[in-house]
């Protein structure tokens, strides 16, 4: 039994420990500020982001992100740096940009991401839903409470809520939960169907749930790039469609995995274009799918003017040698002959002018562009094949000079022109870095009235699929 004196004690002691951590968090209050970094939702930094470009993208005022996130040096912001976003007190989690990839709708990404519409709506500045799309990069928020989602598919006749909830080993009634529906009739035919991802889920197409998966690599589309098209289905099918206006070609990968390779061309309208795609699988079944995707400008820059012997400007020199080039790089060829990353043609890793550049000849308007790159570099510089391939074109034109075409298959081709000599034949297979030629003047640089300051070069284009391409982007990516 405690005594009056222990009691005593023990109270003593219990009210020194309470006023000893008041005083404690007192301190504590004094020092530390008063909104504290987790009270506000975060951003991380990515390439090209500065304070000023992050205000706009929240819509809050430089100094008060600064002001909030004074521990950070604005002159030192770093890829990864976290910034609290003043004015949004009460969020918890963090703001990442993530593209919207093909299928994809305002009401599925919020599902998906289980952030709320309006907020959704609210920064990225969403007036219609019709101006979500494919390549669309948007803001959107990641919590502790965020789930990796899945697409089951969509309900429908063929693909009933039971079956993909019994398929999935869950009920219909935490399906309908994951997806934010209040009951049955809540979920309206073709609306997408999601699933918290597992081991033992199995996450389909958008386009068509006999798809596993339906992309176009990168996202957005932008003007002069190389895109991959790529299909995996669980059982064979028969591919066919389009990516603005150009008919793709399907080659199997591997398995039931098909891919096709794209160019868009460097004067393509920027805007919304269309992708397209059905199939027919081996039971006679069939799907049909169409939908924008972004296209941006390259940025590409501006030449100055250029002066040249007006003939080799003339429509009716042109035109027979652009349509001899096209006759060659529009055949698709079903072997591929290349594999991995292409290798640099020219001598020197420096260029005289880049693919894309919009160009002026003597009076004329800018109505043109610089169709390759321009490798810096003497007279009878060694010149190598960029890949494996097989030589389809040799010969000298007016504009181009001594030119040679290889065609590395699946519609993939490398031209290089203005050479002094060339060292292979018609039907001759050429392995990547092989000396091909010579680097020379001939062609629209072989007379006085040249390119200013243009001398020896090697000119070099990549076209895929019937489009000429940055050929920049194939010595830095392996495709697909």
């Amino acid at each position: 039994m405690i005594s009056t004196s222990e009691t005593n004690l023990l109270f003593a002691m219990k009210s020194k420990l309470i006023a000893f951590i008041i005083s404690t968090l007192f301190i504590l209050t004094a020092v530390l500020p008063v909104q504290a970094q987790g009270q506000y939702p975060e951003y991380v930094v990515q390439s090209g982001d500065t304070f000023t470009s992050i205000a706009e993208m929240f819509g809050v005022s430089v100094d008060d992100l600064m002001n909030l996130n004074s521990s950070i040096d604005p002159n030192y912001l770093s890829i990864g740096d976290r910034l609290s976003i003043p004015g949004l007190e009460g969020i918890n989690g963090t703001f990442t940009r993530r593209t919207v990839q093909l299928g994809e709708t305002l009401d599925s990404l919020t599902v998906k991401y289980q952030m709320d519409r309006d907020l959704l709506v609210k920064l990225n500045k969403i007036t219609s839903p019709g101006e979500v799309y494919a390549g669309k990069t948007l803001l959107l928020l990641y919590s502790d409470a965020t789930d990796d989602r899945v697409t089951l598919g969509r309900s429908d006749s063929a693909n009933t809520l039971l079956e993909l909830a019994a398929s999935n080993g869950t009920s219909t009634w935490n399906l309908l939960e994951i997806n934010s529906r209040s009951g049955m009739t809540a979920l309206l035919p073709s609306d997408l169907v999601y699933f918290v991802s597992s081991d033992t889920s199995r996450e389909v197409s958008i386009v068509d749930p006999r798809l596993s998966e339906v992309s176009i690599s990168p996202l957005p589309l932008v003007q002069g790039g190389t895109y991959t098209i790529k299909v995996v289905s669980a059982t064979p099918v028969t591919l066919q469609g389009s990516l603005n206006g150009m008919p793709l070609h399907f080659f199997t990968l591997e398995g039931n995995t098909q891919v096709a390779l794209q160019g868009v061309h460097a004067l393509a309208d920027t805007g919304l274009s269309i992708f397209s795609l059905s199939g027919t699988f081996s039971d006679g079944s069939t799907f049909s799918s169409e939908q924008p995707v972004l296209l941006e400008p390259g940025n590409f820059k501006t030449a100055d003017p250029l002066t040249v012997d007006p003939a080799t400007i003339d429509p009716s020199v042109i035109g027979p040698e652009e349509d001899l080039i096209e006759s060659y790089t529009s055949v698709v060829s079903p072997d591929r002959h290349w594999s991995g990353i292409f290798t640099r043609p020219g001598f020197y890793d420096e260029y005289n002018a880049l693919f894309g550049e919009r160009r002026k000849y003597n009076d004329g308007a800018y109505s043109s562009f610089h169709g390759g790159i321009d490798f810096a570099g003497g007279e009878d510089l060694p010149i190598a094949a960029a890949a494996d391939g097989i030589v389809v074109y040799t010969g000298l034109l007016e504009v181009r000079g001594n030119a040679t075409i290889i065609d590395h298959g699946w519609g993939v081709y490398t031209a290089y022109f203005h050479q002094s000599s060339i060292d292979v034949q018609v039907g001759e297979k050429v392995t990547a870095g092989q000396i091909i030629g010579k680097v020379g003047h001939t062609g629209r640089v072989d007379d006085s009235l040249g390119f200013e300051n243009a001398g020896a070069h090697l000119h070099w284009e990549v076209w895929v699929n019937g489009i000429q391409v940055d050929p920049l982007d194939w010595l830095d990516y392996l495709y697909p």
